[in-house]
C-alpha cells in the first residue's frame, strides 16, 4: 500500500521489557522501538510481560505463539545479543530483512551456570556457533560503540561476510554496520526531569555484579573512608538471587561484614522496578563499576553508562577496557587507572566534594543519534 509505513519487529524475548526486570538490555530495546515508532510501525515481541515498560507508538505483543504471525506482517526483524536459534531460524525462512545488535559472545564462558555444566566446552562452543550463524544470516547490524564497531567487522570478515564489492562500495562498510551509541530516549528523558529523588545511598553500584567485575573494591573504598572521617553510604541495586551472581553476593555480604560497614552499604536483595530506579538514580552522587582486566572488559561497553547519561551523574570505571575509553572522551565521570580501593575512596572523596549532577547530556538522545539507522533503514528496505 502507497505509504504505508515499513513495519519493524523488535525480539526482546529473553530480555523482558517490564518494569519489574530492568535490565540494561531490556532498556535499550524499549527506547529504541519508542524512538523508531517515530517513523516506523514497530512491534515488540515480549512474552508474559505484566507491567511493560514506555513504548511510545510501538505495539508490545506478549503472545509467546504469535511469533512466526509477526514474522509474515514484518519487513524487518531486529535480534539483540545471541539470538534464539528458534526465533532466528524462522525469521531466516519467512525473508524479512534481519538486523542485528551482537557481538562475540566472550563473557558467556565466564558464567558460573555454564561452567557447573557437565560439558562447559561444548555448550559454550554451541553459543560461538550461533553466534557465528548470526553473523552469516544477518543482512545488517547495529553496534554501540567504536570498540564494537571494529569488533563485529573483524568478525564479519572471518566469517566470510565481507569481500572486494563492498570495500569499494564503502571504504567504511556504513551499508553493513550502523553506529548507534548507548543513549536514552526523549521519555525518559522528560521522566528523568520530572522524577522526585529518593535516596538510597550516595554512591550506587550500576551494572550488575557479575564475575567479570570486582565488587569488593567499592565495599573496600568505603572502609576507608568511614576510617578517614567520611561517611558515605554505598548501594549495590542488583542483588537478587541469580544462578550466576549468587555466590558473588554471598561473599560480597561477608566482606561488609567483614569491614564493619553494614551501617553504610547495603545489597538489594529484592527485584529494583524501572520506576524504583529513576528515583534513586536521580538521588546518587556518583555511580560506580569497576571491571577486572579480561578481554570482555575490552571489547564492551557497559549498558548502564546509559544512566550516566541520561542523570548527568558521572560514572568511576576502571581503566581497563572500552568503557573508560568512553567516559575519558564523553563523561561524566571518572577513570581508575589503576584501581584499587584506595584509588576509589580518592575519587568517591573528590567525586562526593564536587557540585551536585547536572541533567541529562542531550548529545545521547536516540532521536538525534537515530538519524544515522532510520534513513539506512529505509535504504535497505527500498523506500
Amino acid at each position: 500500500m502507497t505509504g504505508a509505513r515499513r513495519r519493524l519487529l523488535f525480539d526482546a524475548g529473553d530480555y523482558p521489557v517490564s518494569q519489574a526486570a530492568a535490565s540494561g538490555l531490556a532498556v535499550r530495546i524499549a527506547e529504541l522501538a519508542e524512538t523508531l515508532s517515530d517513523e516506523f510501525a514497530v512491534t515488540v515481541y515480549s512474552p508474559d510481560v505484566p507491567d511493560p515498560m514506555h513504548l511510545g507508538g510501538a505495539r508490545l505483543e506478549r503472545r509467546a505463539d504469535r511469533w512466526r504471525e509477526l514474522l509474515d506482517a514484518t519487513d524487518a526483524v531486529f535480534f539483540f545479543d545471541v539470538a534464539d536459534r528458534d526465533r532466528l531460524a524462522a525469521a531466516v525462512e519467512a525473508g524479512p530483512l534481519i538486523v542485528s545488535e551482537t557481538a562475540p559472545p566472550i563473557e558467556h564462558g565466564s558464567y558460573p551456570s555454564l561452567l557447573r555444566q557437565d560439558a562447559p566446552e561444548d555448550r559454550y562452543r554451541e553459543i560461538v556457533e550461533a553466534y557465528q550463524r548470526q553473523l552469516r544470516v544477518s543482512h545488517h547490524f547495529i553496534c554501540r560503540s567504536r570498540v564494537e564497531r571494529a569488533t563485529v567487522l573483524a568478525s564479519l570478515v572471518t566469517a566470510g561476510r565481507v569481500g572486494v564489492r563492498d570495500l569499494t562500495r564503502s571504504a567504511t562498510l556504513d551499508h553493513l554496520v550502523t553506529s548507534v551509541p548507548i543513549g536514552f530516549s526523549r521519555h525518559s528523558r522528560l521522566v528523568a526531569e520530572r522524577t522526585r529523588p529518593e535516596p538510597l545511598a550516595d554512591v550506587l553500584w550500576t551494572g550488575g555484579i557479575w564475575s567479570f567485575y570486582d565488587p569488593y573494591v567499592l565495599v573496600d573504598a568505603v572502609s576507608l573512608c568511614a576510617g578517614r572521617g567520611l561517611r558515605i553510604t554505598a548501594a549495590f541495586l542488583y542483588g537478587q538471587p541469580h544462578p550466576d551472581t549468587r555466590e558473588i553476593v554471598e561473599a560480597l555480604e561477608k566482606r561488609i561484614a567483614e569491614r564493619a560497614v553494614t551501617d553504610l552499604v547495603t545489597v538489594v536483595r529484592r527485584p529494583v522496578t524501572h520506576r524504583a530506579r529513576d528515583a534513586y538514580l536521580t538521588a546518587a552522587r556518583a555511580f560506580v563499576c569497576v571491571a577486572r582486566p579480561g578481554v570482555e572488559n575490552d571489547t564492551c561497553v557497559r549498558l548502564r553508562i546509559r544512566d550516566s547519561r541520561l542523570y548527568g551523574v558521572p560514572m568511576i570505571v576502571d581503566g581497563f577496557g572500552a568503557t573508560a575509553d568512553e567516559v575519558r572522551r564523553d563523561g561524566p565521570g571518572l577513570v581508575l587507572d589503576e584501581p584499587s580501593p584506595e584509588t576509589l575512596a580518592e575519587a568517591l572523596t573528590r567525586t562526593l566534594a564536587a557540585r551536585p549532577p547536572g541533567g541529562a547530556v542531550t548529545a545521547f538522545e536516540y532521536r538525534d543519534d537515530l538519524w544515522g539507522l532510520a534513513p539506512r533503514l529505509h535504504e535497505l528496505l527500498g523506500r
